[in-house]
């Protein structure tokens, strides 16, 4: 893939900027990052807070077949992101304290360090998908009744812009296996990354609150919920809380 790396020093979104591109025409493997981003948005229309130094970056992709793509990829991205925070965490210091959460957050030592928000849209034939990403590197935001981490809480951040290189070549690799080899990798890489099968947790909906502990993944990418009953049930959407 030959990516076209674009750098800001400020944007409103780089998501947004991508979307204005795409609809425009432009071509798949364009990558925008800002180095300040002032109306970052997060799943189910939340703000993400960029206090200046951490990651924000937008790719653009089009994919020969965006409902397939769209299943696997925020898994995919978590992969990606998971193996992108090793590879600038000192092997020496200890085990790995990153985990990966359903369906693509990033977390460091349970605390929230990046977030994925997957868009898709374009006329048929021509369809776009573009995939913000937003790491907390050099400081975590304050925001009350959220716990979120940096990565310079435990090693020495890297610059934005060489953490964004690492995560596109990650992203590219696991986009090539995704082709040559179906979803079935991808699930198994995000499992063996995510909180172990048996793990309580609790789904919070608008209106619903279920617990329950965590049964993997099916072949769709939902989450499999056990209840206090024995059923297994499958989660398409909500919060996921560990206990």
């Amino acid at each position: 893939m030959n990516w076209r790396f674009e750098y800001y020093e400020t944007l409103g979104s780089t998501s947004d900027l991508c979307k204005i591109r795409a609809e425009a025409g432009e071509p798949e493997y364009l990558a925008v990052q800002a180095f300040s981003q002032t109306s970052g948005r997060g799943t189910r229309g939340r703000t993400w807070t960029d206090p200046g130094g951490n990651l924000a970056i937008s790719l653009l992709l089009r994919p020969a077949d965006p409902v397939a793509f769209i299943t696997a990829l925020p898994f995919l991205t978590a992969v990606a992101l998971y193996e992108t925070a090793t590879h600038f965490y000192p092997a020496t210091v200890g085990p790995t304290p990153f985990m990966v959460k359903w369906p693509n957050d990033l977390l460091l030592d349970g605390c929230k360090m990046a977030g994925v928000l997957i868009e898709a849209g374009g006329p048929q034939g021509r369809p776009w998908v573009v995939v913000g990403i937003g790491a907390n590197l050099t400081q975590a935001p304050e925001i009350p009744g959220r716990r979120l981490a940096a990565l310079s809480e435990i090693t020495a951040a890297p610059s934005a812009k060489a953490f964004g290189k690492i995560l596109v070549a990650q992203i590219e690799r696991w986009t090539d296996i995704l082709v040559e080899q179906g979803f079935e990798p991808i699930r198994s890489a995000w499992l063996a990354r995510a909180h172990p099968v048996g793990s309580r947790l609790a789904v919070q909906g608008c209106e619903t609150y279920i617990t329950g502990s965590f049964s993997g993944l099916d072949a769709q990418g939902r989450l499999l919920l056990t209840l206090s009953n024995g059923e297994t049930i499958p989660v398409v959407t909500g919060d996921i809380l560990l206990d």
